[in-house]
């Protein structure tokens, strides 16, 4: 399933759905809505994906049953618009996203994960700590805040304390168990679903921290972090070490790998963050790959300006796109 976080007219706050589709058109069902209209009396669904992730597997059990209750009729366009008119039923382009999990507890963010972008980044010897594109004991890491988190489709407003404004495509994992020193072996059992992120970077301020041994400025000025649209349950991601994974800026391809070539794995992650209790919604974002605008010749060239758009596309997810703007 696609489940998202969104907004729509006629809406109180913050709403809960899954992505479904009539013929090639989209719709998002609104499952508090849906769920009063089709289950019996006394049963409900989660409101919100924290709520759904704390619940588990019989939270996403009883969303797929009120799904399939919910068919979209086929043919018959009125029956589309009695659902929406009773606000079941939203299309599409009608919402606006919000980030799948709004308020995860933590999200920790992977440094120097793809061999390609270490080295990358071994031209910048001068400029930052000596990247890595071998195995070590720990990874380069760092967290970003909540507070800075946009969904699809929302600005990403150009800061005015950053001269060199950046993209980085990223897989996310969404945790969906409570855990604490996970074998890499069970990792994979604690996983929710996945997701998709755009760390966008502060260059001028991340490099000047990073020289001093710390990274928090460059990488969490407000909507430096857009995720969605969607949280992906696992079980259509089985393997999430075979994705294609992309950015294109503009609509020029700027990256382009697949997940395969991280240097430490899900499983790996999830079981070296979890020395730290992990919880329901917190999300590990993998790292990106080569082609940031920082390291193309020129960078001027590549870094982001006003007006550019940005869309992070990885397989069996979806495409995260995101405008920038004038701050």
């Amino acid at each position: 399933m696609k489940l998202l976080s969104f907004e729509a007219n006629g809406a109180d706050g913050a709403r809960f759905g899954v992505l479904s589709a009539n013929g090639t058109r989209e719709y998002v069902i609104d499952l508090t809505n849906a769920a009063a209209r089709f289950m019996p009396a006394g049963r409900s669904v989660p409101a919100d994906a924290e709520s759904l992730l704390r619940i588990g597997t019989s939270g996403l059990a009883a969303v797929r049953e009120l799904v399939a209750s919910v068919a979209l009729p086929a043919e018959s366009e009125s029956g589309i618009h009695t659902l929406m008119k009773e606000r079941i039923v939203y299309a599409r382009d009608a919402i606006k996203f919000l980030p799948p999990v709004p308020r995860p507890g933590k999200i920790i963010m992977v440094g120097t994960n793809y061999r390609s972008h270490a080295s990358e980044g071994k031209n910048q010897a001068g400029n930052l700590p000596a990247a890595r594109a071998e195995k070590h004991e720990w990874p380069v890491s760092f967290s970003k805040f909540p507070s800075v988190m946009v969904g699809h489709d929302r600005p990403i407003v150009y800061p005015a304390h950053t001269k060199q404004l950046d993209y980085e495509a990223e897989l996310c994992v969404i945790i969906g168990t409570k855990c604490k020193n996970v074998t890499e072996a069970n990792a994979l059992d604690v996983v929710a679903g996945y997701t998709i992120a755009n760390d966008v970077s502060m260059r001028d301020l991340q490099f000047a921290e990073m020289r001093r041994g710390a990274i928090m400025m460059g990488k969490n000025l407000d909507t430096s972090s857009p995720i969605g649209p969607y949280f992906v349950t696992k079980d259509e991601i089985p393997e999430p070490h075979n994705l294609q994974i992309s950015c294109r800026v503009n609509g020029e391809t700027r990256q382009q790998d697949n997940t395969s070539n991280m240097i430490y794995s899900i499983p790996w992650l999830i079981s070296y963050f979890s020395r730290m209790t992990l919880e329901p919604g917190d999300i590990i974002s993998t790292g990106t790959t080569a082609g940031v605008g920082i390291f193309h010749e020129p960078p001027e060239d590549w870094l982001l300006k006003p007006g550019d758009v940005v869309e992070i596309e990885v397989e069996k997810i979806g495409c995260l796109t995101n405008k920038v703007i004038s701050g």
